[in-house]
């Protein structure tokens, strides 16, 4: 193998290793914080990409050594890098440092509460929802929290008040929108999750309690979305109809692709569905916080 294709085989390992899509996706997540406050770009953000994505790719690289063997034993995360043989843990282990350690630093130069943020994310997600993975299906709660923390993160970074009502909207809401997320997941792999010794809620549950469950909190996450004037948001005519709109055809759809439709693809539509809605909803928000 030549020095090029040795580069690309690294960097291709890299990328997977820090599953870089749901990286970027909390960065996102950690930025909508920050633009929600009206703040410009400069350095501050600049410090909150790269440590929120860095401290994201190691919490993440982190969990896959933990659960490096599980992963072994599921056909949809044996072909991770650790599992697959294309990278040793002691090798993931030093990524794992490299990037956590470079997050932190960074966050940290944005203030003492961003990094705190940030440590306390790693220890929710690696020390508490990994471990009880396998102990409890409820191991979702802890792992939505862990998604809430990002736009606190971002919103503290620009130098504002923890526990302001803005604040408290986009990381309640995230945190919502994440169990449904999780439950998604847990209807399409759940067998290969009980496979490989992790607690699913299809034990308790058959699949069409399951998606009655996803879709009543989906709904719940909806309706929460409207909830805003409580939390001191006044958007523009034009962007308050277009949120109500959008919650319409989303609990629609939402619904058509749970219940509605009958093929093998019906979950992933689903899945495409609520994650896109939060992006959607980050946008608006951000958009509404600059023409404000």
């Amino acid at each position: 193998m030549n020095k090029k294709n040795s580069i690309k085989q690294n960097f291709d390992v890299l990328v997977r290793l820090t599953r870089i899509r749901l990286s970027l996706m909390v960065t996102v997540s950690a930025a909508t914080g920050y633009f929600l406050t009206g703040s410009t770009p400069g350095l501050a953000v600049v410090y909150l990409f790269a440590g929120v994505f860095f401290l994201a790719a190691g919490t993440t690289v982190l969990n896959q050594i933990q659960e490096s063997k599980r992963d072994l034993l599921m056909p949809r995360t044996s072909h991770r890098p650790i599992p697959a043989g294309e990278i040793s843990r002691m090798s993931a282990a030093v990524v794992s440092a490299i990037l956590l350690v470079g997050g932190t630093a960074l966050l940290s130069l944005n203030g003492w509460l961003p990094m705190i943020l940030g440590l306390s994310n790693i220890i929710f997600y690696n020390l508490i929802y990994t471990p009880l993975k396998t102990r409890s299906w409820l191991a979702i709660i802890p792992g939505a929290v862990v998604g809430g923390v990002p736009p606190l993160m971002g919103w503290t970074s620009a130098g504002f008040y923890i526990f302001h009502p803005n604040a408290i909207f986009i990381a309640v809401f995230v945190f919502l929108w994440q169990i449904p997320h999780f439950w998604l997941l847990m209807i399409k792999y759940g067998k290969e999750y009980e496979m490989a010794g992790f607690s699913s809620i299809s034990k308790s549950l058959n699949e069409g309690q399951i998606k009655s469950v996803v879709f009543s909190w989906g709904v719940v996450t909806s309706l929460f979305l409207m909830l805003f004037p409580f939390f001191g948001f006044n958007f523009k005519p034009v962007l308050f109809t277009l949120i109500v709109i959008m919650n319409f055809g989303f609990i629609l759809l939402f619904h058509h692709f749970l219940f509605g439709e009958k093929n093998s693809k019906t979950i992933h539509k689903a899945f495409i569905l609520i994650n896109s809605y939060a992006l959607v909803v980050f946008l608006f928000l951000v958009f509404n916080a600059m023409v404000a």
